[in-house]
């Protein structure tokens, strides 16, 4: 063995290895990735940051420093007066990672020419490379390798890269310093005996100097079949984004027919795109939707927009509008300043229910719009905001356009605990406005002071506030009364905490019992006279057990003397942590009848709620719940309302899941409230048969059915079917959900994946998401 140092072949392995491998990656990703991923602006504070830091970060890594020694073995090794070498017989030239095996290698220096023949095989971090023939000048960077194939194994030094890679070209020419160019190239993600899909290329020309790929007369080949053309097509090299065409998608619906859509990204800047989409429905006509998003130091956001003209089913002008914005105002008001502005609008009331297959839009029925100033700090928080609605009515159920808030102004006071000793002091002010129901301004100021005595065994905390609220009416105010209500508030709040170690089916256990009582003491006041404006009943269960009021929105106080018992155990396995079983049981014990309700001059039934029912029994009814981890593959959530008065369940909530070996997935939903609800919402993930010769999970049963008994109708309906061969996917989902009442949207999503390359079709996991919790893609199982 001698050590030598021949540019040829360092020259080649670094220009076949970063010029074919980020090359063909990055054809790949031009086709599936398209623009990033939305950050929604509900964690604009949490997300927004972690964009901004992947934004930066996100320029092309600096190629490998090669500080290793060169080392090169061969059975005979020649030169002639320093200015030819020849090595012949299983030459392999090593350095750092990267090693070259051939035949035989010579260089010429008077030519400055290396050529390497026979059996050529590059390594490169297990990136391979092998072909016949290699020629190249070494300083002019010119010269070709005969017929190439390559193969790209999944690299830490390449994150994004999912999948292993293969392919093959007839000629790579090496144009100059960082250009390349390919002929007759192939690529795919399946196995080299297994090539269900391939990109095909007539010519690829590589330019790393500016950072761009250009490919011409592409095509895609499905199992043999041509079913995607590429004529002409530009795409980064790098990890920046680039202005083109994406995959385009397609589907149908009952409400829009069959769909077509091919959406264009647009690089504005880099903090800035935009993604247009042009969308054709076969019985309405064509809409073209806009995604702008921006992300700046302190500030992020996303602005929707769609418009179909002339919609050809109603004869009108369709349109969407909504923009989402976050921005940190710490640079000009000072630290701890936000604010945030969410509003949406649409054309007409039906516009969801018509062009959307999504039931999170089609459930919408109150559009916000909403603009706030925030503050924040360690002592408390500051908001001012404005807040109004557009109702979407079903003419069937139609229902009160919400109050307008201009504006709202709140403030919570909440510093730090001191030696046990907590002060807390909420308040707000509101204008109500509204064009058929009372008007008005309602101030709110609630102080309070509670001392908490925590113990490894239990705490004790005693709490004293005192609610005020001021009411100043303006227009439709007949029948109701301002002025003042103020009263205070008692409570004590206590609990032990007891454990003990048992085992059970053989693993060690803690239990735990846990008694809460908590007593609570309000004097009535008189508010039959003062408006609802933001005011309703809260839900009866162990989250509101324990709260000071029987109503929320601050329109009315309820009168209390009362108190709340209840008993919680948990058996935690100690190896794990894991809660396999909870239970809990609650009753809150009235020592006086009930005075306060939402009865009042007859707005209950304005607002769609039923007149307010004094209660007079001494007892509540009785709450109990069981959950728990209960195996590695079962878990149950259950809670119960028991009416010991009529001996009868008035609610009842069972959800239980079970996800096993091989990623089975079932759930069961079972919900109860007497005389208004009784649904049963079942849904699976389940495969079915063997898996797939090329390595992947086979066919997958996709399910979901929710059921009304009380409505006797399907509220929600999902069946489909998932295939993973490996290299690529199918799917094919069938989804009906109630759109309005006695309307439904029914709708067909079909996806064919070839992973590593692109994805055709109506992408359908926000449908398979919503409708099977906990569903898993087959890549992730």
């Amino acid at each position: 063995m001698i050590t030598v140092a021949p540019r040829a072949v360092a020259a080649t392995a670094m220009a076949l290895a970063l010029s074919i491998s980020v090359a063909l990656l990055r054809t790949a990703h031009a086709q599936v990735v398209g623009p990033p991923t939305h950050t929604e602006l509900d964690d604009a504070i949490r997300e927004g940051q972690r964009f901004a830091r992947n934004l930066q970060g996100s320029a092309t890594p600096a190629p490998r420093n090669r500080t290793g020694v060169r080392q090169i073995e061969a059975a005979r090794i020649d030169g002639v007066n320093q200015k030819q070498l020849t090595a012949e017989g299983s030459v392999v030239l090593s350095q750092d990672s990267t090693i070259l095996s051939a035949d035989r290698l010579t260089y010429d220096k008077t030519t400055d020419t290396a050529q390497a023949t026979g059996n050529i095989r590059l390594d490169r971090s297990g990136d391979i490379v092998t072909g016949e023939r290699l020629e190249l000048k070494i300083d002019a960077d010119t010269g070709f390798v005969e017929k190439p194939t390559y193969f790209f194994s999944r690299n830490p030094s390449r994150p994004t890269q999912r999948f292993e890679a293969h392919g093959n070209a007839t000629r790579l020419l090496f144009e100059g310093e960082n250009r390349e160019r390919l002929f007759d190239a192939t690529y795919t993600t399946c196995k080299p005996s297994d090539d269900q899909w391939q990109l095909k290329l007539r010519e690829l020309a590589l330019d790393r100097n500016s950072n761009v790929g250009t490919a011409y007369n592409g095509r895609i080949e499905f199992q043999g079949v041509p079913i995607l053309y590429l004529p002409y097509m530009t795409f980064p090299l790098d990890n920046e984004r680039k202005s083109g065409f994406l995959p385009p998608s397609f589907g149908s619906s009952t409400k829009g027919g069959a769909e077509f859509a091919i959406p264009y990204y647009w690089n504005i800047a880099r903090d800035t795109d935009a993604t247009f989409t042009p969308k054709l429905f076969s019985k309405r006509g064509v809409q073209l939707g806009t995604e702008l998003r921006y992300l700046r130091r302190t500030a992020v956001g996303h602005i929707d927009t769609e418009f179909l003209p002339s919609d050809r089913v109603v004869d009108r002008n369709r349109y969407l509008g909504a923009w989402r914005h976050f921005e940190n105002l710490e640079p000009y008001l000072g630290k701890g300043w936000s604010t945030n502005i969410n509003a949406v609008k649409v054309s007409d009331d039906n516009y969801f229910r018509d062009l959307s297959t999504r039931i999170a839009n089609t459930a919408q029925t109150n559009l916000p719009r909403d603009a706030a100033l925030n503050f924040q700090s360690d002592f408390g928080s500051m908001s001012i905001r404005t807040l109004s609605f557009q109702t979407l009515q079903d003419p069937l159920a139609p229902i009160v356009k919400p109050y307008r808030l201009q504006p709202q102004l709140t403030f919570n006071a909440r510093p730090a605990r001191v030696q046990g000793v907590e002060l807390n002091t909420f308040g707000e002010f509101t204008d109500f406005a509204h064009p058929t129901l009372v008007n008005g301004q309602r101030l709110l100021l609630y102080p309070s002071i509670a001392y908490a005595i925590t113990r490894p065994f239990g705490f004790l905390i005693p709490k004293v506030g005192y609610h005020v609220t001021h009411y100043r009416l303006g227009d439709n105010a007949t029948g109701f009364e301002g002025g003042t209500r103020s009263l205070p508030i008692v409570s004590i709040d206590s609990g032990l905490a007891f454990e003990r170690s048992l085992s059970w089916l053989g693993n060690s256990m803690t239990q735990t019992l846990e008694p809460r009582l908590f007593y609570l003491y309000v004097p009535f006041r008189n508010q039959t006279k003062l408006p609802l404006f933001s005011t309703s009943d809260t839900d009866f269960n162990f989250a509101q057990i324990f709260n000071e009021n029987l109503f929320v929105g601050g329109d009315r106080i309820s009168d209390a003397k009362q108190l709340t018992a209840a008993v919680t155990t948990r058996f935690i396995d100690n190896l794990t942590g894991i809660e396999r079983l909870r239970a809990a049981i609650g009753q809150r014990y009235y020592f006086r009848n009930q005075q306060v309700t939402l009865a009042g001059s007859g707005l209950d039934n304005v607002l769609g709620t039923a007149p307010g029912t004094a209660r007079t029994a001494t007892r509540s009814d009785l709450l109990f719940a069981v959950g728990g981890q209960l195996s590695d593959a079962w878990s149950l959530d259950s809670s119960f309302q028991y009416s010991t008065s009529s001996s009868q369940f008035q609610k009842s909530n069972i959800t239980a899941r079970y996800y096993g070996a091989g990623a089975r997935l079932l759930n069961f939903s079972y919900r109860f409230t007497r005389d208004a609800l009784k649904q049963l919402d079942v849904s699976t993930q389940w495969p079915i048969g063997q898996r797939a010769a090329g390595g992947g999970t086979g066919w997958t049963l996709l399910a979901r059915a929710n059921h009304s008994f009380q409505d006797r109708r399907l509220l929600e309906g999902l069946l489909g079917l998932e295939y993973n061969h490996g290299c690529w996917e199918f799917r094919l989902v069938a989804h009906r959900f109630t759109t309005a009442t006695n309307q439904y949207s029914n709708s067909i999503q079909l996806q064919l994946e070839l992973k590593g390359l692109s994805r055709l079709g109506i992408n359908p996991f926000d449908t398979i998401k919503q409708n099977i919790a906990g569903y898993r893609r087959s890549d992730d199982r």
